[in-house]
């Protein structure tokens, strides 16, 4: 077991266009398993792939497991999200294209997404490894100018002024 840090920590500042991709699954017949299994073993190979190839653009994921099933992940760009999406060489367009012909409109298993280009935003973590957004652009300790929520708000704001 990884042993937690104990001091707070906020994120670098994410360089431009840094995105926020959220995919998840719902699964409304779960006892009609053959129905969602194949939706759900592709996930982890997209991930797989993903991490092996850093060209592609993610910067970090992590997968979820609850009511609902999500992976939350940090890219380069909005652009490359989309890039990896219509890679037919990559996992995810077979994926998807079998997902819409056999399971599409059926009720069977659900999916949905959500893309962020990263604006102003604040985080903070404390007794842990870094997560999130500190987790794929870095970690730095919390400190003069960012130890309040208005204040690294601010700082984000600034950031991304300063690289326009």
């Amino acid at each position: 077991m990884v042993e937690s840090e104990a001091r707070r920590f906020t994120n670098q500042a994410p360089p431009d266009g840094t995105a926020l991709f959220l995919i998840g699954m719902t699964l409304p017949r779960l006892r009609h398993p053959r129905a969602w299994l194949s939706v759900f073993l592709a996930m982890p190979r997209m991930l797989w792939y993903l991490k092996a190839n850093a060209e592609t653009g993610l910067l970090s994921a992590r997968l979820y497991l609850g009511s609902s099933i999500m992976v939350v992940s940090y890219w380069r760009s909005a652009e490359d999200v989309r890039r990896f999406a219509a890679d037919g060489a990559a996992p995810h367009l077979p994926a998807w294209r079998r997902f819409t012909k056999r399971f599409a409109d059926t009720n069977a298993v659900g999916i949905w997404h959500e893309t962020y280009v990263i604006g102003e935003h604040e985080t903070i973590a404390s007794g842990m490894s870094p997560r999130g957004l500190s987790e794929a652009v870095g970690a730095v300790p919390v400190g003069v100018g960012t130890a309040t929520a208005a204040q690294r708000i601010h700082q984000s704001v600034e950031s991304m002024g300063s690289s326009a």
